[in-house]
């Protein structure tokens, strides 16, 4: 085992030992709205539409991007939310998938709506398999610890991917916007919540660079990911998840 797995797996070891559990951070959702991050600022083609701490403190769900628009600039992985709370938005091997929290009047993908979205295009993926369980409260760290190991820099965005079983998580998706009041702390939207012991399937994510901290994720948090289902049907905004070894990590090549 290389320099590199020791130090993951001390890391791992170490997170499991004292117990970590889900932070407090994870409830809240934390500059302003609209507007793509120019291109070039980030690298694999990152780009953002609508602000995540917006959302959280003033319920701002308003249209931000065609879906139909970013779809034909081919990004690989993508998250985010319908505009009007209605539902959670994922890309994944560039398939968009789309779940609503109520079933019925919906557009067509090409013209349905983002209150929020950030996407990555990768030219090029690396396999990592995870070898042993990484705590829910561990996952951040373990992304940018791993990410590191294979020549990226954890301090700029990139996307990610992984398959294989979650254990624990705990997902929603948005059904309605809440009228207020916002803020930090309080639900920004109506959901339908999932959470148990564990799931199969895929996660699609974004590791941000710390100027888009609150942006593209929950204030304090360098992760965005969403669940997609075995079948590549469904989708939820992942509010905690663990690892189970076995799990095969996606990064992007270095560019």
């Amino acid at each position: 085992m290389n320099t590199h797995s020791n130090s993951i797996l001390m890391l791992i070891s170490f997170l499991a030992g004292i117990g970590i559990g889900p932070s407090k951070g994870l409830a809240q959702h934390a500059p302003s709205a609209g507007a793509s991050l120019p291109h070039g600022a980030e690298p694999y083609n990152i780009e953002t539409f609508g602000v995540f701490r917006d959302l959280m403190l003033r319920g701002d769900f308003s249209p931000k991007v065609a879906l139909g628009s970013v779809m034909m600039r081919t990004p690989s992985t993508g998250v985010g939310a319908v505009s009007g709370a209605r539902g959670e938005i994922t890309i994944l091997d560039a398939k968009l998938i789309i779940s609503y929290g109520k079933p019925d009047g919906h557009p067509g993908q090409a013209d349905e709506t983002a209150a929020l979205l950030a996407t990555g295009k990768v030219r090029e993926w690396q396999s990592v398999r995870v070898d042993v369980d990484v705590p829910l409260a561990g996952v951040e760290i373990f992304l940018a610890q791993v990410a590191k190991a294979h020549g990226l820099d954890p301090e700029k965005s990139f996307p990610f991917q992984l398959r294989g079983m979650l254990a624990p998580y705990g997902m929603h998706v948005n059904v309605a916007p809440i009228a207020g009041p916002h803020d930090m702390g309080l639900p920004m939207a109506f959901t339908v919540e999932r959470r148990g012991d564990s799931i199969a399937g895929s996660v699609a994510g974004i590791h941000v660079s710390r100027a888009l901290v609150g942006v593209v994720t929950h204030g304090g948090e360098r992760v965005h990911a969403h669940w997609v289902a075995p079948d590549s049907q469904s989708t939820a905004h992942l509010d905690f998840w663990g690892i189970k070894a076995g799990a095969m990590l996606m990064l992007p090549k270095p560019e």
